[in-house]
């Protein structure tokens, strides 16, 4: 008879042990504390707004990598991507969350930077509209809302106007917008269409609203882009800050890629319990179908390809943000990427 409480006890234990092996598991991919002291600060500069499409950065930062790493990363938003470069350049950043035109533009502007390291492998972007609009040639005559003069979002505008048989100097007015102003606009009949992520895609939908043009959906990124890859999310950094401080670079780009690997392996719900402090006026259910429209464009390890450099060529130079073809070695720094893998890909 004094068998039996000892094997209920047993039991017990047995039990408590899986328990706690099991909240062990939960949390394994979160970093242990790091003292504050030790750590390097770094800033990253960004369009204003949190864009979904640099999901692995905010992952890192959300799940400690980078303290993991010994950086203390803090982030600083601009109106757009020309704020953002300026802020990299003067040193007040020393990462910039930014679009491959971009970069493109400020090296031959004479600015030397690379990017580390691309978030996307597919162009994201989409254009949506006022009702009444069914082509682009709707738009003729009509107000967008296409970012600020010489960003990646006024390019890719100005691109699917033309693409859509538009004059993109003439047949059109842009706008800039602050992110959520699109609403707003549109409503009150102030603009025609903006262009957009995941997240406006995924508002402006339920509201009513129209796509467009999604380059999420294969062929339609095909045709406007001539291209399947197009590497528009990237993260850029000066060749100075490069070369006077490559282990905070390779300490950045190790926390991305372990992020990105996170990312792989986790569903959108996971992946909405780490970032929903980011979208603090969006519903849950919303941002699941946002993380889930923006998995279609990420890209699974940050590598960039020769196809996905000569389309963002081709485009910046059909919209004069560039006036030639730049060889990608002159803006493309993989290093840190390679190291990074060969220390996770196991």
């Amino acid at each position: 008879m004094k068998k039996k409480p000892i094997a209920i006890l047993l039991l017990i234990l047995l039990l408590v042990s899986v328990i706690i092996t099991g909240c062990k598991s939960e949390t394994a991919t979160v970093s242990k504390p790091v003292d504050p002291s030790k750590l390097q600060k770094v800033v990253v500069a960004q369009p204003s707004g949190s864009g979904e499409s640099w999901l692995p950065v905010y992952i890192a930062d959300k799940l400690g990598y980078f303290k993991e790493d010994g950086l203390d990363v803090s982030f600083i938003s601009f109106a757009g991507g020309p704020l953002v470069i300026t802020s990299l350049l003067s040193g007040d950043s020393q990462f910039a969350l930014t679009g491959y035109e971009q970069v493109m533009k400020t090296n031959e502007k004479g600015k030397s930077t690379k990017m580390i390291a691309a978030t996307t492998v597919k162009h994201p972007w989409a254009i949506l509209t006022s009702k009444d609009i069914k082509t682009i040639a709707d738009l003729k005559g009509k107000t967008i809302s296409g970012g600020m003069e010489g960003s990646s979002a006024r390019a890719f505008v100005r691109a699917v106007m033309k693409y859509g048989g538009l004059n993109p100097n003439k047949d059109v007015q842009y706008v800039s917008l602050p992110p959520g102003g699109e609403i707003g606009a549109l409503e009150k009949g102030q603009i025609a269409a903006t262009f957009g992520g995941s997240k406006v895609k995924v508002d402006l939908q339920k509201r009513g609203y129209q796509v467009l043009v999604d380059l999420a959906d294969p062929e339609q990124h095909r045709k406007v882009l001539g291209a399947d890859e197009y590497p528009l999310y990237v993260i850029q950094v000066t060749d100075d800050y490069i070369k006077k401080n490559p282990g905070n670079v390779q300490k950045f780009t190790n926390a991305v890629v372990k992020a990105m690997i996170w990312e792989n392996n986790h569903s959108s719900e996971e992946i909405v319990k780490v970032i929903t402090s980011l979208y603090p006026n969006m519903d849950k259910n919303t941002l699941v179908d946002v993380i889930e429209d923006t998995k279609r464009t990420l890209s699974r390890d940050g590598y960039f390809t020769k196809e996905g450099h000569e389309a963002a060529v081709r485009l910046s130079l059909d919209v004069s943000m560039i006036t030639k073809p730049l060889p990608m070695e002159s803006v493309v720094d993989e290093s840190f990427l390679k190291k990074a893998h060969q220390k996770y890909d196991k």
